[in-house]
């Protein structure tokens, strides 16, 4: 969907068993691994505010950037929807950026690529939802489109490609959210003293 929808920003493949998919990449030398375990997180999910408690990880190989997420615990959501389907996991979306989720949708719909709404993921510091899991309509066991607003972690995405064209194999598995508040931090104070 490049052709409509833009470069894409990462690829996301869901598994269940989390250290298992991490170790398997690593075997191929990708790192360092950037993970987070999400516990209280909401979501909302076909229509309802559901919990989600989640281990994500994100690495970057050359410009390609993959993220891998696995569910923990019985919450009902977009990744283990797709676990259901597919027991042993696989590429769950691809993402892209959007600036206005709307607009992305109306021209999916016009180059006769209707998506629907599954997933909806906001935070008071984004200003409302900031990224919307969709799935192409009349699809069976689709692959899913997530459309993510640009800017808030564009910083981070930045430092952890960084780390990985630099990166000499040590430290594989890292805090995500250590790296996230410094390059977010950084960010906001070059826009400052831009000002």
């Amino acid at each position: 969907m490049s052709r409509i929808l833009g470069q894409p920003v990462h690829f996301c493949y869901v598994y269940p068993n989390f250290d298992a998919a991490l170790e398997r990449l690593a075997a191929a030398g990708i790192g360092p691994f950037y993970v987070m375990h999400s516990g209280d997180s909401v979501t909302r999910y076909r229509g309802q505010d559901m919990p989600v408690n989640i281990s994500v990880a994100f690495v970057y190989s050359g410009d390609a950037c993959l993220e891998v997420i696995s569910t923990n615990g019985p919450q009902q959501n977009a990744y283990s929807e797709f676990l259901d389907r597919n027991p042993s996991g696989g590429l769950h979306h691809v993402a892209y950026l959007s600036s206005d989720f709307e607009a992305s949708l109306k021209t999916m719909e016009e180059q006769g690529k209707p998506l629907r709404i599954v997933q909806e993921i906001s935070s008071e510091d984004a200003g409302g939802v900031f990224e919307i899991y969709c799935e192409p309509v009349g699809v069976d066991n689709p692959i899913m489109f997530q459309l993510l607003r640009p800017g808030l972690f564009d910083s981070w995405f930045d430092a952890m490609k960084a780390a990985a064209d630099t990166w000499d194999g040590s430290e594989p598995i890292r805090d995500a959210r250590v790296l996230m508040a410094s390059a977010i931090a950084k960010s906001k104070a070059a826009t400052s003293s831009a000002c």
